[in-house]
């Protein structure tokens, strides 16, 4: 009798049990409460790199609330680049991050069991280029048998590269490679010790610009021209995070989302928002690195029409294989162990056109 009694009570208890972000959700929804009724759940940001304009709409969804209309509490914090916010991630020390999707294919490839997910692509072109100035441009692969190429060590675009030669039927060793430092690259271009480098065109592009380079004097060879068609920066979650709490996952992905949208609308108000956090950035050189990150890397026909974070499998797939050669990844590593589905935000959020 005492065992009917407490089981009815313990059912009676789980069917009022209703969450409390469940009641005041509801309560929010129907004016009842204020949105300051609840504590808003909190989340550091690893950024894809240091804090510029090619990251700041993370900052501008902190000063329009776009966070805080999703019930987050979201902290940005750049890094060294992709394959430290890919660690971070992996870690647990950040259950978000924005990398470059080929560094994460790197990562999930050497550690299958701790990589993070990807749950939304935000560029959808991949944003490596063989950079050359106009007075001696490197307008095809054939022409970098003749020239000086500056390649870094560990950056997705000098990894792959050897792969993409053979790919198009060039021998590396017909291509004169000198190793620089990632941090004296644009330098020795400018000082004629490479004739052109390897690098993301949003951040060589523009610390060119810094040091004078008009944009017109520059040359882009991007890796698309020369069959690896794949995304660049995404949203990326730790897969403890994911498994957890995914309802957190979806506010997230949802927020980031409308983070890029509002930016796209508001990009003086996006600039703003990142000067507050550096004052010593130049305003004018970082709108024109956050139009070109837009119109070049996330306004593609593709998501013109089928929004933000759009992407076919059979691409990525293709891109992945190309990776599996550069980085020389196991065969076993597939699609579903970098993407996952279920997180894309509704279209409304991802209308970015």
């Amino acid at each position: 009798m005492f065992l009917r009694s407490f089981k009815g009570r313990t059912e009676m208890k789980d069917l009022f049990n209703v969450s409390r972000r469940g009641l005041l959700l509801g309560a929010a929804a129907t004016g009842l409460l204020p949105r300051f009724a609840f504590a808003a759940d909190s989340a550091k940001l690893s950024l894809e790199f240091r804090i510029y304009g090619g990251n700041a709409p993370s900052f501008l969804a902190i000063e329009d609330g776009t966070y805080e209309k999703f019930d987050l509490a979201v902290t940005p914090e750049g890094s060294s680049g992709s394959g430290e916010s890919v660690r971070r991630v992996a870690a647990g020390t950040h259950p978000f991050g924005l990398a470059d999707a080929s560094t994460l294919v790197a990562f999930a490839g050497a550690n299958p069991g701790a990589a993070p997910k990807l749950i939304m692509p935000i560029f959808d072109q991949f944003p490596a280029v063989i950079l050359s100035l106009k007075k001696n441009p490197v307008t095809s692969l054939e022409d970098l048998k003749k020239v000086k190429l500056g390649t870094g060590t560990a950056d997705a675009g000098s990894k792959i590269f050897p792969a993409l030669l053979a790919r198009n039927n060039i021998d590396p060793k017909e291509v004169n490679l000198v190793t620089v430092d990632v941090k004296l690259r644009d330098s020795m271009l400018l000082t004629g010790q490479v004739d052109a480098v390897i690098a993301f065109d949003y951040t060589a592009i523009f610390n060119l610009i810094e040091n004078g380079v008009k944009l017109e004097d520059i040359n882009l060879l991007y890796y698309k021209e020369f069959g690896f068609d794949f995304i660049g920066n995404s949203l990326i979650v730790n897969p403890g995070v994911l498994k957890d709490n995914p309802d957190l996952v979806k506010r997230m992905a949802r927020a980031v989302s409308r983070s890029w949208v509002n930016a796209n609308k508001n990009r003086d108000a996006a600039i703003a928002a990142v000067l507050q956090r550096d004052k010593l950035l130049n305003a004018d050189v970082e709108r024109a690195r956050l139009d070109w990150v837009l119109d070049k890397h996330v306004l593609t026909e593709n998501v013109k029409q089928n929004g933000l974070g759009s992407y076919d499998k059979a691409r990525m797939e293709s891109g992945i294989e190309v990776l599996k050669k550069g980085f020389e990844l196991p065969d076993s590593l597939a699609f579903e162990d970098i993407f996952v589905d279920g997180f894309m935000p509704p279209a409304e959020d991802r209308d970015i056109a």
